[in-house]
């Protein structure tokens, strides 16, 4: 698990524990899990989420960007 923040100019979409992050970038789909390398990129269209509880999480979204150092990961669109 890892901490994962998902922010957008309005609100804070959410915040908590997850197991994956997955979006998709101009070069392909990708998955973060806890330990990833550092990492940063921009977001095309969706990013999915796996939480603690195992429940998925998703948002549809136009642009962003994600960064993550292994232990933490924070997307903002």
């Amino acid at each position: 698990m890892f901490e994962f923040t998902l922010i957008s100019n309005e609100a804070k979409i959410f915040n908590g524990n997850v197991s994956k992050v997955t979006f998709e970038t101009d070069h392909g789909m990708v998955e973060i899990l806890s330990q990833h390398q550092p990492y940063m990129a921009r977001i095309q269209s969706s990013i999915v989420y796996v939480k603690e509880d195992g429940t998925q999480g998703d948002a549809q979204i136009t642009d962003g960007f994600i960064y993550t150092n292994g232990m933490i990961c924070y997307a903002v669109v």
